[in-house]
């Protein structure tokens, strides 16, 4: 995990030894947290340089993540094809599936919004525009948010006002 020192791109390295990272989120309790490839969840100490990990996904891959309003994460987990919830003491859940209707294809980064909805990328397949942007209320129940963002949506937040989902496509633009 590296951090950006100023504004002139200085490097510096700040643990070792994360398999993989991905996806990367802050939590309000100062800590960096991230997810490795099998299914490690990652705690970082950024003042002490320290690392631990904290939970363990079963699934897979972990992309991205997000923390709610009360420090749990939120994380991505491509084997399963879940969101799951991380409480603080490590205790795995399934959060969301996707819509009952259409479940989840590779997801891949979640962003909450102020009141409490988790919006999930969910990319699809590489290069078959079967990407989708599902949208979950509070409680992991979903739906389809978005069904024509199918060029392999990866990244995406809320602008600063919450008015604007911007997602990062990793293909082609929309038609």
């Amino acid at each position: 995990m590296m951090a950006i020192l100023n504004n002139r791109l200085d490097v510096s390295t700040l643990v070792d030894g994360l398999d993989h990272a991905e996806g990367v989120a802050w939590g309000l309790d100062g800590f960096a947290y991230a997810g490795g490839e099998a299914g490690q969840v990652y705690r970082v100490d950024v003042e002490r340089g320290e690392l631990s990990q904290f939970a363990q996904v079963t699934g897979g891959f972990i992309l991205g993540m997000a923390l709610d309003a009360d420090n749990n994460v939120y994380a991505c987990d491509t084997g399963s094809h879940n969101v799951v919830r991380i409480t603080q003491g490590g205790v795995v859940s399934t959060y969301s599936t996707g819509a009952p209707d259409e479940p989840f294809h590779f997801p891949n980064y979640p962003a909450f919004d102020s009141q409490g909805n988790l919006y999930v990328a969910a990319s699809g397949d590489w290069d078959a525009r079967n990407g989708k942007v599902f949208k979950i209320a509070p409680g992991g129940a979903g739906v389809v948010w978005n069904d024509e963002l199918v060029d392999f949506p990866n990244g995406l937040c809320l602008g600063p006002d919450g008015k604007f989902l911007y997602v990062v496509m990793s293909l082609n633009s929309p038609r």
